[in-house]
Protein backbone atom coordinates (compact mmCIF):
# COMPACT_ATOMS: atom_id res chain seq x y z
CA UNK A 1 0.00 0.00 0.00
CA UNK A 2 2.63 2.53 0.57
CA UNK A 3 4.45 1.92 -2.34
CA UNK A 4 1.06 2.76 -4.39
CA UNK A 5 0.98 5.61 -2.72
CA UNK A 6 4.75 6.52 -3.33
CA UNK A 7 4.07 5.94 -7.06
CA UNK A 8 0.95 8.19 -7.16
CA UNK A 9 2.60 10.75 -5.33
CA UNK A 10 5.41 10.95 -7.58
CA UNK A 11 3.82 10.45 -10.74
CA UNK A 12 1.20 13.75 -9.74
CA UNK A 13 4.65 16.03 -8.84
CA UNK A 14 6.35 14.44 -12.24
CA UNK A 15 2.89 15.63 -14.09
CA UNK A 16 2.88 19.29 -12.09
CA UNK A 17 6.89 20.01 -12.80
CA UNK A 18 6.53 19.02 -16.51
CA UNK A 19 2.94 21.12 -16.42
CA UNK A 20 4.67 24.47 -14.87
CA UNK A 21 7.89 23.75 -17.43
CA UNK A 22 5.26 23.31 -20.45
CA UNK A 23 3.13 26.41 -19.29
CA UNK A 24 6.14 28.79 -18.99
CA UNK A 25 7.38 27.49 -22.12
CA UNK A 26 4.26 28.63 -24.16
CA UNK A 27 3.74 32.55 -24.69
CA UNK A 28 0.80 33.86 -22.27
CA UNK A 29 -2.01 35.44 -23.29
CA UNK A 30 -4.13 37.18 -20.61
CA UNK A 31 -8.04 36.85 -20.31
CA UNK A 32 -8.58 40.38 -18.68
CA UNK A 33 -6.48 42.66 -21.51
CA UNK A 34 -5.78 46.21 -20.15
CA UNK A 35 -5.08 48.54 -23.01
CA UNK A 36 -1.50 48.60 -21.78
CA UNK A 37 -1.19 44.53 -22.45
CA UNK A 38 -2.40 44.92 -25.78
CA UNK A 39 -0.11 47.80 -27.21
CA UNK A 40 2.90 45.91 -25.70
CA UNK A 41 1.36 42.92 -27.58
CA UNK A 42 1.02 45.00 -30.40
CA UNK A 43 4.50 46.44 -30.62
CA UNK A 44 5.97 42.54 -30.42
CA UNK A 45 8.73 42.09 -32.89
CA UNK A 46 8.26 39.95 -36.05
CA UNK A 47 11.85 38.87 -35.06
CA UNK A 48 10.95 35.57 -32.95
CA UNK A 49 8.40 33.21 -33.14
CA UNK A 50 7.15 34.22 -29.98
CA UNK A 51 6.43 38.08 -31.12
CA UNK A 52 5.17 36.79 -34.33
CA UNK A 53 2.47 34.99 -32.18
CA UNK A 54 1.92 38.03 -30.40
CA UNK A 55 1.44 40.07 -33.54
CA UNK A 56 -1.42 37.36 -34.66
CA UNK A 57 -2.96 37.46 -30.89
CA UNK A 58 -2.99 41.66 -31.44
CA UNK A 59 -4.51 41.78 -35.20
CA UNK A 60 -7.10 38.93 -33.99
CA UNK A 61 -8.06 40.82 -30.70
CA UNK A 62 -8.14 43.82 -32.63
CA UNK A 63 -9.96 41.96 -35.86
CA UNK A 64 -12.66 40.68 -32.81
CA UNK A 65 -13.66 44.28 -32.07
CA UNK A 66 -13.77 45.92 -35.31
CA UNK A 67 -16.56 42.63 -36.21
CA UNK A 68 -18.17 43.23 -33.14
CA UNK A 69 -18.64 46.54 -33.88
CA UNK A 70 -19.76 46.29 -37.72
CA UNK A 71 -22.37 44.11 -36.08
CA UNK A 72 -23.51 46.28 -32.93
CA UNK A 73 -23.28 49.03 -35.96
CA UNK A 74 -25.69 47.69 -38.13
CA UNK A 75 -28.31 47.22 -35.56
CA UNK A 76 -28.23 51.01 -34.26
CA UNK A 77 -30.19 53.83 -35.22
CA UNK A 78 -27.48 56.03 -35.25
CA UNK A 79 -24.37 54.32 -35.16
CA UNK A 80 -21.37 56.28 -33.78
CA UNK A 81 -18.43 54.37 -35.48
CA UNK A 82 -18.39 54.03 -39.47
CA UNK A 83 -15.42 51.38 -40.10
CA UNK A 84 -14.71 51.69 -43.33
CA UNK A 85 -14.48 48.30 -45.74
CA UNK A 86 -11.54 47.38 -47.38
CA UNK A 87 -9.07 47.82 -44.34
CA UNK A 88 -6.69 45.02 -42.75
CA UNK A 89 -6.47 44.14 -39.44
CA UNK A 90 -3.20 45.91 -39.81
CA UNK A 91 -4.23 49.00 -40.58
CA UNK A 92 -6.79 49.07 -37.39
CA UNK A 93 -4.26 47.89 -35.14
CA UNK A 94 -1.96 50.67 -36.46
CA UNK A 95 -5.18 53.34 -35.40
CA UNK A 96 -5.11 51.15 -31.78
CA UNK A 97 -1.62 52.12 -31.82
CA UNK A 98 -1.50 55.98 -32.67
CA UNK A 99 -4.54 56.41 -30.40
CA UNK A 100 -3.14 54.18 -27.45
CA UNK A 101 0.37 56.16 -27.65
CA UNK A 102 -0.91 59.52 -26.32
CA UNK A 103 -0.31 60.83 -23.04
CA UNK A 104 -3.82 61.30 -22.36
CA UNK A 105 -4.99 57.79 -22.95
CA UNK A 106 -5.78 55.59 -19.83
CA UNK A 107 -3.84 52.35 -20.48
CA UNK A 108 -5.11 50.76 -17.08
CA UNK A 109 -8.94 50.78 -19.18
CA UNK A 110 -9.88 47.32 -20.99
CA UNK A 111 -8.51 46.49 -23.79
CA UNK A 112 -12.07 46.10 -26.38
CA UNK A 113 -12.80 49.33 -24.65
CA UNK A 114 -9.28 51.67 -26.02
CA UNK A 115 -10.19 49.86 -28.77
CA UNK A 116 -13.50 51.51 -29.53
CA UNK A 117 -12.57 54.77 -28.54
CA UNK A 118 -9.81 54.52 -31.17
CA UNK A 119 -12.10 53.37 -33.90
CA UNK A 120 -14.91 56.05 -32.63
CA UNK A 121 -12.40 59.13 -32.84
CA UNK A 122 -10.98 57.69 -36.42
CA UNK A 123 -14.36 56.98 -38.11
CA UNK A 124 -16.81 58.95 -36.38
CA UNK A 125 -20.28 58.41 -38.77
CA UNK A 126 -21.18 62.11 -39.99
CA UNK A 127 -25.26 61.52 -39.19
CA UNK A 128 -27.22 64.65 -40.41
CA UNK A 129 -29.04 65.94 -37.68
Amino acid sequence: MKFVFCFIFASILSHNIYAQKTIRDEPFFPQKMTAKMLISTCASSKMSSTGMQRKKYCFGFISGVEETTRLLGKQAINPAICLPAGKTSHQFADVYMAYASRKTTDLNKPAALVVIEAFQEAFPCHNPG
